[in-house]
């Protein structure tokens, strides 16, 4: 869908100390999406809510928007998603400047 609309979409691609699960670009606006998404399996005491945020703390911990900010995206957007079953959060924390 983003692809044929003329974004740039990235799936597993080096970012930062890691592998982000998705990578949206918009070269023209330099606006750019970060996903990771969570799927528990059987992880005891898995919430919805602390696998989006532990997604969201991965984005943060593995720095996946680093590269971003050096190729001159401005806004960057973070998101973390969490599955378990047919349920599923996603969570937004917009990226820090600097």
């Amino acid at each position: 869908m983003f692809s044929g609309a003329g974004y740039e979409v990235k799936s597993n691609s080096e970012q930062g100390k890691g592998r982000a699960d998705i990578i949206i670009k918009e070269r023209r606006r330099r606006r750019a999406i970060v996903i990771e998404a969570k799927w528990p399996g059987k992880k005891k005491n898995a919430t919805l809510q602390s696998e989006c945020q532990e997604a969201l703390d991965q984005i943060e911990r593995m720095q996946y928007a680093k590269n971003l900010r050096i190729e001159g995206f401005r806004t960057i957007l973070c998101y973390g998603a969490a599955f378990l079953g047919k349920d599923c959060l996603i969570r937004l924390a917009k990226e820090k400047e600097g």
